[in-house]
C-alpha cells in the first residue's frame, strides 16, 4: 500500500476526524473512520446502504436566519422548480459533503449564498477539480476562487443583461430578465456570460458566469433567482392600490383591491407592445425564464459532464404545452350561459365554469355541464362588499357550500376570485386549503395594460408560506390568467401571441371569456380563432382540474438510482401517456429499456437541448435502464 496521500484523501480524513461524515436516512451521526485502503469498508458511496445519494442532481441548501437574509427563506423553493420541470435529484446537507469525495460524476447545485465552514468549501474544490460539476445561485457561498470571480456586491434589484448570445445558458432568452437580490461579481479566471443592468451605479457586473476547474466545472448564477421567482408570482402585501401606469394603459389605482395591486414588476421595463395597437403588456413570462436559467445551468452542466440526465415531461403524450379557457358567470343569465356551451361544444373544448354568488344557474344546467365533461368552480365575490359577499375566510366558507348545494357538488377543486380580488398576500391561499379548494386561477389581470404575466410566468406552480415558521407549500396550485374576454378587453390579435408565449415556455395559456360577451359576434369568433390555432400548435384544452390532477399524478413518480445506470420510477398511482425524457450527452441516442424490453425513442429539444423522449404508462415500479446515466 503507497503511503501517499492525495488532497482528496485528507480532506476525507479530516472530515471524518469532525463527525461530519453522516449516511443519510440514519438518525444519528457516528464519527466515522477511515479505511486503509480506498477499496475496504463502508466509505465509498457506491457501498452506502439503500439511501445513498446516487442521483445524478445533488441539492445542497441549508435554513438561514431570517435575520442574517431575509431572502433566505425563498431557497427552498429550489424543490417546486425542479419537481415542477419533473427533475430527479437528491438533497445533500453541508454536513455530508464529504460524501462527494467519492462522486465526482455528479452536479452539485447550491441553492443560496450558504454559509459553509473553510472545511466544507475546501470539499467542494477538491470535488470539481476531480470532475465535479457545481452551480452557484444568489451568491458565491465563499466559494470565490472556485468560481472564478472577486469582489462580490450586494444587488437589490435589476435586470439580467446577456452579453454571451450563443450560450447555452443564456441563446435565445426573450424576457427583460427582472431579478431581485443576490449579488453581482467582476470575472477573474471566470468567462461572462451577463452583466447587470441597473440604475444603481454601485452594482454594475456580471451576473451569469461559467469556468471550467480542471476536469470540473463551476456555474455562478449570481442574482437570487429562487427570491424573484417566489417575489415576481407572490408579489407584495396588497393593502392599497398600486400607482397607475404612467402611460394611462392601467389604471389600477381604481380603488379595488385585487391580485394586480401586489405586482413587483416594472410598467416600462418589462412590458413589450402588442399587436397590432401597440399597446404594452406583460407579453414575455420572465418567472418562466428565470426558472430556465436554473434548469439550463443542470442539463448544461450533466451534458458537459457526459450524465445522460432523465426527467419526466410537463405534459403526457409529449404535449408541447396545455391551453385553458375559464368563464366567470356574472349575472348567472342562463341564456347566455346556453349560447356559450353551444359555442364551446361546437369547437370541442372542455372548460372551467367559475360561478358566482348569489343566484346561480338553474340546476339542470349544471347537472348538463357535468354530464358533458366540463368543470363547476367557485367565482368567489368579495367585490360587492356585502354581508356574504365582503373579504374574509367565513364569507369564502359561505359561498363554497352554498355552490355545493346550489350545484349538487361532492367537491370544488377550483376557484377565481370576482374581478381577482385580492388583499394581503398569502391569506387568500390559506383559506382554500380550509376549504379545500385545491386550484385557484385568480392571480391575473383587470386591465389592458397588464395582461399577460404581470405575476408571474406560465408554469402553473404552489406557493410558498414564507411568512411561515418553519415555511412551508401551501396545497393550493396556481394556474395564472393571461387576459379577459378577447375582442372586448384587447383586441383579439392578442391571444395567439400569448398562447405563443406560454407554448414556448411548454406552460398554461388560460384565457377568461364571460357568457355575458358570447352573443357579441366579434368574441365568439375570437374564442372559435383561439382554439383552433392552440390546436395547431399542438395544444390540447383542459380543464382546471384536469390540470391539477396531472400535476398531482406526475409529481407523485419518485426515481431511485443505483450506481450501475438504472433508475427505478415508482408511483403509487397509475399515469398514463407519461413522457420520460434523456439528455442526450453524444452524437447518437442513448439506449433505453423499460422493464428490461428495449424501446424507440424520438428526439425532442427543451430550452435548445436536445432530450431523447419516451411516452408509457407508468404503474407500480418501472426500472429504466440508460446508457450513460
Amino acid at each position: 500500500m503507497s503511503n501517499s496521500t492525495t488532497r482528496r484523501d485528507f480532506l476525507w480524513t479530516a472530515a471524518a476526524a469532525g463527525g461530519c461524515l453522516v449516511v443519510p436516512g440514519l438518525g444519528t451521526a457516528e464519527p466515522a473512520e477511515r479505511p486503509a485502503q480506498p477499496s475496504a469498508g463502508p466509505a465509498t458511496i457506491e457501498e452506502c446502504p439503500a439511501t445513498a445519494l446516487n442521483a445524478p442532481l445533488l441539492v445542497v441548501t441549508q435554513p438561514v436566519s431570517r435575520d442574517v437574509d431575509p431572502r433566505a427563506i425563498a431557497w427552498s423553493y429550489i424543490r417546486e422548480v425542479l419537481h415542477r420541470a419533473g427533475v430527479f435529484f437528491d438533497e445533500l446537507s453541508p454536513d455530508r459533503l464529504p460524501w462527494l469525495l467519492r462522486r465526482p460524476h455528479a452536479v452539485v447545485l447550491l441553492a443560496g449564498d450558504l454559509p459553509l465552514t473553510a472545511a466544507q468549501r475546501e470539499i467542494l474544490a477538491a470535488w470539481i477539480g476531480d470532475g465535479g460539476s457545481l452551480i452557484g445561485i444568489g451568491g458565491t457561498s465563499g466559494l470565490d476562487d472556485v468560481f472564478g470571480v472577486n469582489g462580490a456586491r450586494r444587488l437589490s434589484e435589476g435586470w439580467i443583461k446577456v452579453t454571451a448570445g450563443d450560450h447555452p445558458l443564456t441563446a435565445g432568452l426573450r424576457s427583460s430578465l427582472h431579478v431581485f437580490g443576490g449579488c453581482v461579481v467582476k470575472p477573474d479566471s471566470a468567462t461572462s456570460l451577463a452583466e447587470l443592468d441597473s440604475a444603481n451605479r454601485a452594482a454594475k457586473g456580471s451576473v451569469i458566469l461559467e469556468r471550467r476547474v480542471g476536469a470540473g466545472r463551476a456555474i455562478l448564477l449570481a442574482p437570487d433567482l429562487l427570491f424573484s421567482i417566489v417575489h415576481i408570482q407572490q408579489g407584495i402585501p396588497v393593502f392599497q392600490d398600486c400607482g397607475a401606469a404612467p402611460d394611462g394603459s392601467a389604471a389600477t389605482n381604481e380603488g379595488i383591491l385585487k391580485a394586480e395591486d401586489g405586482m413587483v414588476l416594472d410598467w416600462q421595463r418589462d412590458r413589450s407592445p402588442m399587436e397590432p395597437d401597440g399597446t404594452p403588456a406583460f407579453l414575455e413570462p420572465i418567472s418562466d425564464e428565470l426558472r430556465e436559467l436554473i434548469l439550463r445551468s443542470v442539463f448544461h452542466a450533466a451534458r458537459e459532464r457526459g450524465i445522460a440526465l432523465p426527467l419526466l415531461w410537463y405534459w403526457p403524450r409529449r404535449l408541447p404545452a396545455v391551453g385553458h379557457i375559464s368563464h366567470d358567470t356574472d349575472g348567472n343569465d342562463p341564456t347566455r350561459a346556453t349560447a356559450l356551451l353551444e359555442v364551446m361544444n361546437r369547437c370541442q373544448v372542455k372548460s372551467t365554469w367559475c360561478t358566482l354568488y348569489p343566484g346561480g344557474y338553474p340546476q339542470e344546467f349544471y347537472r348538463t355541464l357535468r354530464e358533458q365533461g366540463y368543470e363547476v368552480a367557485l367565482h368567489y365575490d368579495a367585490l360587492d362588499g356585502g354581508p356574504q359577499t365582503a373579504w374574509s375566510l367565513e364569507n369564502l366558507l359561505f359561498q363554497h357550500r352554498w355552490l355545493l348545494g346550489e350545484a349538487g357538488l361532492e367537491r370544488i377543486t377550483s376557484n377565481k376570485n370576482h374581478y381577482t380580488r385580492w388583499e394581503g398576500r398569502l391569506d387568500f391561499w390559506r383559506w382554500c386549503e380550509q376549504a379545500g379548494i385545491q386550484s385557484d386561477q385568480t392571480r391575473g389581470p383587470s386591465k389592458q395594460g397588464t395582461i399577460g404575466f404581470a405575476l408571474g410566468g406560465s408554469q402553473p406552480y404552489f406557493p410558498l408560506d414564507d411568512e411561515a415558521d418553519p415555511p412551508r407549500m401551501l396545497n393550493v396550485f396556481e394556474v395564472n390568467l393571461l387576459t379577459q374576454d378577447l375582442a372586448v378587453v384587447c383586441p383579439p390579435e392578442y391571444g395567439r401571441q400569448l398562447l405563443d408565449s406560454a407554448a414556448r415556455h411548454h406552460g398554461v395559456a388560460h384565457f377568461l371569456f364571460h357568457p355575458a360577451h358570447i352573443l357579441k359576434p366579434p368574441v365568439e369568433a375570437a374564442l372559435c380563432d383561439l382554439v383552433a390555432y392552440g390546436r395547431d400548435q399542438g395544444l390540447e384544452w383542459w380543464t382546471s382540474e384536469q390540470i391539477y390532477r396531472w400535476e398531482t399524478l406526475r409529481r407523485g413518480v419518485a426515481a431511485t438510482f443505483d450506481s450501475g445506470g438504472i433508475v427505478t420510477l415508482s408511483t403509487p398511482n397509475p399515469v398514463r401517456d407519461a413522457t420520460l425524457l434523456v439528455l442526450k450527452t453524444r452524437a447518437e441516442p442513448p439506449a433505453i429499456a423499460l422493464g428490461g424490453v428495449s424501446v424507440t425513442s424520438r428526439p425532442l429539444n427543451l430550452y435548445g437541448f436536445e432530450f431523447e423522449a419516451v411516452t408509457a404508462d407508468l404503474a407500480g415500479q418501472v426500472q429504466v435502464r440508460i446508457d450513460g446515466v
